[in-house]
Protein backbone atom coordinates (compact mmCIF):
# COMPACT_ATOMS: atom_id res chain seq x y z
CA UNK A 1 0.00 0.00 0.00
CA UNK A 2 1.34 3.85 -0.73
CA UNK A 3 2.09 5.66 2.38
CA UNK A 4 -1.17 6.91 3.96
CA UNK A 5 -1.00 10.83 4.44
CA UNK A 6 -0.18 11.56 7.86
CA UNK A 7 -2.48 14.37 7.57
CA UNK A 8 -5.46 12.03 6.45
CA UNK A 9 -4.71 9.57 9.52
CA UNK A 10 -4.46 11.75 11.94
CA UNK A 11 -7.89 13.83 10.60
CA UNK A 12 -9.79 10.77 10.47
CA UNK A 13 -10.39 10.61 6.69
CA UNK A 14 -9.22 6.78 5.81
CA UNK A 15 -11.66 4.51 5.85
CA UNK A 16 -15.17 6.51 7.23
CA UNK A 17 -18.34 8.21 5.82
CA UNK A 18 -18.66 6.47 2.33
CA UNK A 19 -21.96 5.80 1.02
CA UNK A 20 -20.76 2.00 0.64
CA UNK A 21 -19.84 1.92 4.33
CA UNK A 22 -23.26 3.56 5.27
CA UNK A 23 -25.27 1.01 3.11
CA UNK A 24 -23.31 -1.59 4.50
CA UNK A 25 -24.01 -0.97 8.13
CA UNK A 26 -27.88 -1.83 7.28
CA UNK A 27 -26.90 -5.10 5.06
CA UNK A 28 -25.59 -7.06 7.79
CA UNK A 29 -22.20 -6.72 5.97
CA UNK A 30 -18.93 -6.77 8.19
CA UNK A 31 -17.54 -4.02 5.60
CA UNK A 32 -17.06 -1.05 8.29
CA UNK A 33 -15.25 -3.12 10.78
CA UNK A 34 -12.83 -4.65 8.48
CA UNK A 35 -12.53 -0.90 7.38
CA UNK A 36 -12.04 0.10 10.59
CA UNK A 37 -9.28 -2.49 10.99
CA UNK A 38 -7.68 -1.91 7.78
CA UNK A 39 -7.74 2.23 9.02
CA UNK A 40 -6.03 1.34 12.13
CA UNK A 41 -3.16 -1.04 10.25
CA UNK A 42 -2.73 2.19 7.93
CA UNK A 43 -1.35 3.79 11.08
CA UNK A 44 1.50 0.87 11.53
CA UNK A 45 3.63 2.78 7.99
CA UNK A 46 3.48 5.98 10.37
CA UNK A 47 4.50 4.10 13.64
CA UNK A 48 7.05 2.26 11.67
CA UNK A 49 8.26 5.39 10.16
CA UNK A 50 8.81 6.97 14.12
CA UNK A 51 10.95 4.14 15.49
CA UNK A 52 12.63 3.77 12.36
CA UNK A 53 14.00 7.58 12.79
CA UNK A 54 14.24 6.89 16.41
CA UNK A 55 15.98 3.88 15.90
CA UNK A 56 18.81 6.03 13.56
CA UNK A 57 19.39 8.54 16.00
CA UNK A 58 19.98 6.44 19.21
CA UNK A 59 22.15 4.12 16.52
CA UNK A 60 19.91 1.17 17.75
CA UNK A 61 17.58 -1.13 15.80
CA UNK A 62 13.57 -0.17 15.48
CA UNK A 63 11.96 -1.67 18.36
CA UNK A 64 8.46 -3.20 17.23
CA UNK A 65 7.11 -4.69 20.38
CA UNK A 66 6.00 -3.14 23.16
CA UNK A 67 4.46 -5.00 26.03
CA UNK A 68 3.73 -2.13 28.18
CA UNK A 69 1.50 -0.39 25.48
CA UNK A 70 0.09 -3.75 24.77
CA UNK A 71 -0.93 -4.60 27.90
CA UNK A 72 -2.43 -0.91 28.04
CA UNK A 73 -4.40 -1.15 25.46
CA UNK A 74 -5.59 -4.87 26.00
CA UNK A 75 -7.22 -3.76 29.29
CA UNK A 76 -8.35 -0.71 28.61
CA UNK A 77 -10.35 -2.60 25.35
CA UNK A 78 -11.57 -5.41 27.52
CA UNK A 79 -13.10 -2.30 30.16
CA UNK A 80 -14.60 -0.61 27.24
CA UNK A 81 -16.20 -4.00 25.75
CA UNK A 82 -17.67 -5.04 29.03
CA UNK A 83 -19.52 -1.38 28.82
CA UNK A 84 -20.97 -3.20 25.80
CA UNK A 85 -21.31 -6.83 27.37
CA UNK A 86 -18.61 -8.35 25.19
CA UNK A 87 -16.48 -11.23 26.42
CA UNK A 88 -13.39 -10.15 27.77
CA UNK A 89 -11.39 -13.00 26.29
CA UNK A 90 -13.02 -12.48 22.72
CA UNK A 91 -11.89 -8.79 23.35
CA UNK A 92 -8.51 -9.67 23.84
CA UNK A 93 -7.93 -11.65 20.92
CA UNK A 94 -9.35 -9.66 18.68
CA UNK A 95 -7.43 -6.84 19.49
CA UNK A 96 -4.46 -8.98 20.12
CA UNK A 97 -5.20 -9.65 16.75
CA UNK A 98 -4.79 -5.88 15.37
CA UNK A 99 -1.31 -5.39 17.68
CA UNK A 100 -0.18 -8.25 15.75
CA UNK A 101 -1.03 -7.02 12.02
CA UNK A 102 0.34 -3.75 13.19
CA UNK A 103 3.76 -5.40 14.50
CA UNK A 104 3.69 -7.35 10.96
CA UNK A 105 3.55 -4.15 8.74
CA UNK A 106 5.83 -2.47 10.89
CA UNK A 107 8.41 -5.71 10.74
CA UNK A 108 7.71 -5.97 6.96
CA UNK A 109 8.93 -2.53 6.12
CA UNK A 110 11.81 -2.40 8.36
CA UNK A 111 13.14 -5.14 7.03
CA UNK A 112 12.36 -3.34 3.56
CA UNK A 113 14.25 -0.34 4.94
CA UNK A 114 17.26 -2.62 6.18
CA UNK A 115 18.06 -4.17 2.74
CA UNK A 116 17.68 -0.62 1.14
CA UNK A 117 14.81 -2.18 -0.84
CA UNK A 118 13.15 0.99 -0.11
CA UNK A 119 13.70 4.49 1.79
CA UNK A 120 12.25 4.91 5.03
CA UNK A 121 9.97 8.02 5.04
CA UNK A 122 10.69 11.03 7.51
CA UNK A 123 8.03 11.11 9.92
CA UNK A 124 6.04 14.31 10.49
CA UNK A 125 4.62 13.30 13.76
CA UNK A 126 5.51 11.07 16.85
CA UNK A 127 4.42 8.67 18.66
CA UNK A 128 2.04 10.88 20.66
CA UNK A 129 0.46 12.35 17.62
CA UNK A 130 -0.40 9.11 16.45
CA UNK A 131 -1.97 7.20 19.58
CA UNK A 132 -5.01 9.12 20.03
CA UNK A 133 -5.64 7.98 16.52
CA UNK A 134 -5.18 4.48 17.26
CA UNK A 135 -7.25 4.40 20.40
CA UNK A 136 -10.11 6.43 18.13
CA UNK A 137 -10.03 3.76 15.64
CA UNK A 138 -10.05 0.86 18.36
CA UNK A 139 -13.09 2.26 20.20
CA UNK A 140 -15.00 2.21 17.08
CA UNK A 141 -13.98 -0.74 16.84
CA UNK A 142 -15.39 -1.70 20.03
CA UNK A 143 -18.50 -0.24 18.89
CA UNK A 144 -18.87 -2.14 15.83
CA UNK A 145 -18.17 -5.32 17.49
CA UNK A 146 -20.92 -4.99 19.88
CA UNK A 147 -23.29 -3.99 16.96
CA UNK A 148 -22.31 -6.39 14.66
CA UNK A 149 -22.21 -9.50 17.22
CA UNK A 150 -25.27 -11.42 15.67
CA UNK A 151 -23.02 -11.56 12.43
CA UNK A 152 -20.07 -12.57 14.19
CA UNK A 153 -21.96 -15.39 16.13
CA UNK A 154 -23.33 -16.56 12.63
CA UNK A 155 -22.73 -19.45 10.79
CA UNK A 156 -21.40 -17.54 7.78
CA UNK A 157 -19.20 -15.19 10.07
CA UNK A 158 -16.28 -16.51 7.84
CA UNK A 159 -17.78 -15.84 4.91
CA UNK A 160 -19.40 -12.56 5.23
CA UNK A 161 -15.66 -11.74 6.77
CA UNK A 162 -13.99 -13.01 3.95
CA UNK A 163 -16.02 -11.20 1.40
CA UNK A 164 -15.37 -7.48 3.43
CA UNK A 165 -11.50 -8.29 3.20
CA UNK A 166 -11.73 -9.07 -0.09
CA UNK A 167 -14.07 -5.85 -1.29
CA UNK A 168 -11.35 -3.93 1.48
CA UNK A 169 -8.32 -5.19 0.18
CA UNK A 170 -9.26 -4.26 -3.58
CA UNK A 171 -10.96 -0.50 -2.70
CA UNK A 172 -7.55 0.15 -0.87
CA UNK A 173 -5.25 -1.48 -3.51
CA UNK A 174 -3.04 -2.52 -0.33
CA UNK A 175 0.14 -4.33 -1.35
CA UNK A 176 1.24 -7.88 -0.07
CA UNK A 177 2.12 -7.09 3.09
CA UNK A 178 -0.85 -4.94 3.82
CA UNK A 179 -2.95 -7.43 2.50
CA UNK A 180 -1.35 -10.49 4.85
CA UNK A 181 -1.78 -8.29 8.03
CA UNK A 182 -5.41 -7.24 7.30
CA UNK A 183 -6.46 -10.99 7.09
CA UNK A 184 -4.21 -10.92 10.75
CA UNK A 185 -6.44 -8.10 11.83
CA UNK A 186 -9.72 -10.04 10.61
CA UNK A 187 -8.87 -13.70 11.42
CA UNK A 188 -10.09 -13.63 15.13
CA UNK A 189 -13.48 -11.93 14.36
CA UNK A 190 -15.40 -15.31 14.10
CA UNK A 191 -13.43 -17.47 16.23
CA UNK A 192 -15.84 -16.95 19.47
Amino acid sequence: MAAVSTIAVLTGQLGTGTAATAAAQDTGSLDRLVGLLAERLETADTVAAVKWATAEREGTRPVIDDPAREAVIYDAMARLGAQRDLPDAWVRQVFQGQIEANKLVQRGLVTLWSNGAASAPAPTVDLTAIRPVIDRVNGEIIDELAGKRAELDAPDCAARLASSVLDTVSERHSDPLHQAALVRAAAPLCER
